[in-house]
């Protein structure tokens, strides 16, 4: 009988023993959690600063902080051909480019639906629209096209984006293609008396890689033909539209 009981305690330790050479080491320890991430940035939310970043520029139809910052700009030239568009401004932060402008209300008559371009020569080089608005870099590489008066009232910037598809970019070749329908969110506008601001989402345009300093000019419209375009100069025997190279802008001031 104890031989009996020797060689079942003898097992019951084999069998203890076996058991801890197999058991999970850590049994209470919880898989890690899954990092999350901001959708905007990428980085985990924990790290994420997308929320504290504040525009210097604020889109509500006042323009008081366009004061507190340093853009790029121009002024019509009295003796450009399209005259509508008085004054134009561009200021970038790391998030937006923001675009402010005044328009003669004697030219903008028609309010039933204003379009208003922004032309984007992202890299600033040749390779894009030859629009004959601007001369030099021309290429054109994204349009956005919106209204900013609707129904005889400030409406916000909705546009349409698009990129351009022309076969020779070395020719004046009126061809886009839509990347964004009107109302993606990519911008959004107010405006009061004869100004308005407006600001562009840059991580919202696919493919957009600004160079350290792109081009970009603007025009209005009446019934969907240019009345105002800036930059500008004076018209000449040479230079029958008044144009002059984009304005340009550093991709963050």
């Amino acid at each position: 009988m104890k031989k009996f009981m020797t060689i079942a305690a003898m097992f019951a330790a084999v069998m203890v023993s076996f058991s801890s050479c197999n058991k999970d080491p850590q049994p209470n320890k919880k898989p890690a959690p899954e990092v999350q991430t901001c959708p905007d940035c990428g980085e985990a939310l924990e790290d994420c600063t997308c929320g504290d970043f504040e525009a210097a520029i604020q889109i509500d139809g006042d323009f008081a902080d366009w004061a507190a910052v340093t853009p790029v700009s121009a002024t019509c030239n009295p003796d450009a051909k399209y005259t509508a568009l008085t004054t134009l401004k561009v200021y970038t932060d790391e998030m937006y480019i923001h675009v402010y402008f005044e328009f003669s209300e004697d030219e903008i008559v028609d309010r039933a639906w204003v379009p208003f371009h922004v032309y984007i020569n992202a890299d600033n080089n040749t390779e894009g629209c030859g629009d004959d608005q601007w001369i030099g870099q021309g290429g054109q590489d994204f349009l956005l096209e919106g209204a900013v008066l609707a129904d005889d009232a400030f409406c916000s910037y909705n546009p349409g984006l698009f990129t351009y598809a022309g076969v020779d970019p070395a020719t004046v070749e009126w061809a886009w293609t839509d990347v964004l329908p009107e109302g993606s969110g990519i911008a959004s506008g107010a405006g009061a008396g004869n100004k308005y601001e407006l600001s562009i989402m840059k991580e919202m345009v696919p493919g957009l890689d600004l160079a350290a300093t792109f081009g970009l000019g603007a025009d209005i419209q009446q019934s969907w033909n240019s009345v105002g375009v800036l930059p500008n100069t004076a018209i000449a025997d040479d230079n029958a539209n008044g144009a002059v190279p984009m304005l340009q802008v550093p991709a963050v001031m």
